[in-house]
């Protein structure tokens, strides 16, 4: 043995393994930076690892076989003794590899123990932690919604996680719909465990079919762990299968796949699996204590009209296409009149659709057709957050518009009982955001609408009425860097009050851009008069009379109706009304103002909460506002 370990040192093979260790080492460290920076596919560490460890025994058995002369490489058989070059290059050689290989053994052990941090280049966090939803700070608090690029963030908790859309595997590669409702209803059983911290849906789902790997992604979200599965659907039968990976350190914790009849029971049953499945691990693989996953529950029992549910919802939600979506909740109900979350998204299509291009879907009898919907969703399931915010957004609206008699604190109490029921509601919260600021409260207002951006980066009107709020409160700055950071996401509503925003932030080109497809103003041909004329309310009456026409025509969302109270046209009350800045200074200031105020029973919520900050009373019963 004395004899072989000599005849190794002799021929050097120990020194070629220290080299080649070290060596190797630096090249898999090089490989896992540069995967990402470069988009190389995530199988690509992988590989240079799996290369590195196929050519070490082959690195060992060249230095035992061969040997470098004065006169170049030789097999060492060959070489006489004394003329081989590699002994005499010295102990310092011995030295500096054993001083890279404790160096590599030192970090080693230093990233076991302590994780690495995580940046995020991008948007803010946005997650659920315990069923509560919070966020990262931006950039400055100058400029809430412009997040920094290049913003570090600590290491994320250990208790995290993201859920990315499962891949649809089904022989048409027709059933994404049906594969992304599987993984978000798995995402929000996770949201609702107490000590999780869960990454928002549209944080998640932005990474569908992205070429970066698993730690990266978990990085831009700020999460430890990241959940991926696939959705095989044929015939009556389905395959699900996911996988939960440790992103620190790139393994595998757990993994199964479910092969069942197809039925909305059991699809549920698959998610409660996966969802208590991800909790065990969690505990037994690395020792977190989080709480027992709350049982899903199957919405329906009739899978045709969970597949229109979940068509439906992914309209509704991008707020496109709501004719459609109507026309499939409507199909989903016939089949099942007691499918309580379509009754809930059916009317709010119906109360607000027409604000997003639906068929004249805002008049007072299609929202009496959409309350009837809401009262029966309660009547079924007390418990749904959606019809809870829907049933205090058709009221808001009523009173808006000047009817109906519900009292405001009643309907500011519905939005809070939808978000106790549902934290992550990003509908509840755009619109208990929208009622806040009608009322003059754009401070709790634009708390509220940041909020909503970091529960659902997508939903476009939180992110504009943050904008608007931050005009109202005199920060325009502010509210640019919200404009720009919503532009840059893709997320910026389309609408007469958007194109209030922009007017008031001179932003013109934005403004003709984002005019060509309001719906209301379908056929109009004079969009720079348009930008004039709101840019200097008044000016020119005959805009006014000509959009007005063109409204009626195109039977235009009464919410448009911001746009000719924009105008100097104040005969119909408008929804921003706490509008801070100068294009509706004149609306605030005039009789009609004053008259629609009262008749939403605004003013008297005033006298009994207190007037807002614009606002101020006037005498015993009269207000003026600025």
């Amino acid at each position: 043995m004395a004899n072989l370990f000599a005849e190794l040192r002799r021929r050097n093979v120990f020194r070629v393994a220290g080299v080649y260790a070290v060596a190797g080492w630096l090249l898999a460290q090089a490989a896992v930076l540069i995967e990402a920076p470069l988009s190389l596919p995530s199988w690509f560490d992988t590989l240079v690892l799996v290369i590195l460890l196929l050519g070490f025994p082959v690195a060992l058995i060249l230095a035992w076989a061969f040997e470098m002369t004065p006169e170049g490489v030789k097999l060492t058989a060959n070489v006489p003794e004394g003329e081989s070059i590699a002994p005499k290059t010295g102990r310092k050689l011995d030295y500096a590899i054993l001083a890279g290989i404790g160096l590599v053994a030192a970090l080693f052990v230093a990233g076991r123990l302590m994780p690495a941090p995580f940046v995020t280049p991008g948007a803010p966090q946005d997650v659920a932690v315990g069923g509560a939803a919070q966020h990262a700070p931006s950039e400055a608090a100058s400029a809430p919604g412009a997040f920094s690029k290049d913003a570090k963030r600590a290491p994320p908790p250990a208790a995290s996680i993201a859920v990315l859309p499962f891949t649809d595997l089904s022989p048409g590669k027709d059933q994404e719909y049906f594969s992304d409702g599987i993984a978000e209803e798995i995402l929000n059983v996770l949201a609702r465990i107490e000590g999780l911290k869960v990454a928002s849906r549209t944080s998640s789902f932005q990474f569908r079919e992205t070429a970066r790997g698993i730690p990266a992604i978990a990085g831009d979200l700020g999460v430890r762990h990241v959940l991926e599965g696939s959705v095989r659907r044929s015939g009556d039968a389905i395959r699900v299968t996911a996988q939960l990976i440790d992103a620190g350190t790139d393994a595998h914790l757990w993994s199964q796949t479910f092969d069942r009849p197809l039925s909305t029971e059991t699809v549920f049953a698959i998610q409660d699996e996966i969802a208590n499945a991800i909790v065990a691990a969690l505990r037994e693989r690395i020792g977190l204590e989080v709480a027992k996953a709350p049982t899903a529950v199957a919405p329906t029992e009739n899978v045709d009209a969970y597949e229109l549910f979940l068509k439906a919802r992914a309209r509704f939600q991008a707020r496109r296409d709501l004719d459609a979506a109507d026309a499939m909740l409507a199909e989903a109900l016939a089949i099942d009149p007691n499918f309580a979350d379509a009754l809930a998204i059916r009317a709010a299509i119906l109360n607000f659709g027409g604000e997003y291009g639906g068929q004249s879907r805002d008049d007072r009898a299609t929202r009496a057709e959409g309350r009837a919907l809401i009262d029966k969703a309660l009547a079924i399931d007390k418990e749904n957050s959606l019809a809870h915010a829907i049933n205090a957004l058709s009221h808001f609206t009523e009173r808006q518009e000047g009817g109906g008699s519900a009292d405001w604190a009643a309907i500011l109490a519905g939005y809070e009982r939808a978000l106790e029921l549902d934290p992550m509601n990003a509908n509840a919260l755009n619109w208990q955001g929208i009622t806040l600021a009608y009322l003059g409260d754009n401070e709790k207002a634009a708390a509220v609408h940041r909020r909503c951006v970091a529960v659902d980066p997508a939903l476009s009107a939180c992110r504009s009425n943050l904008a608007i709020e931050l005009i109202g409160l005199g920060r325009k700055n502010e509210a640019a860097g919200v404009l720009d950071a919503a532009i840059d996401a893709g997320a910026f509503a389309v609408g007469p009050g958007q194109m209030v925003l922009l007017a008031e932030l001179k932003r013109r080109d934005a403004f003709l851009l984002l005019s060509l497809n309001v719906p209301g103003l379908r056929g109009y041909r004079k969009f720079n008069a348009l930008y004039a004329a709101i840019s200097e309310p008044g000016a020119d009456p005959a805009v006014a009379a000509e959009i007005k026409a063109l409204f009626a025509e195109n039977k235009a969302s009464s919410r448009a109706y911001t746009l000719l109270n924009a105008l100097g046209d104040y005969e119909r009350p408008a929804l921003i009304v706490a509008y801070g800045g100068d294009i509706m200074a004149g609306y605030r200031r005039s009789p009609a103002f004053k008259a629609h105020m009262r008749a939403s029973g605004a003013y008297d919520y005033w006298r009994k909460h207190g007037f807002p900050p614009q606002c101020k009373a006037k005498g015993r019963d009269d207000f003026e506002c600025r």
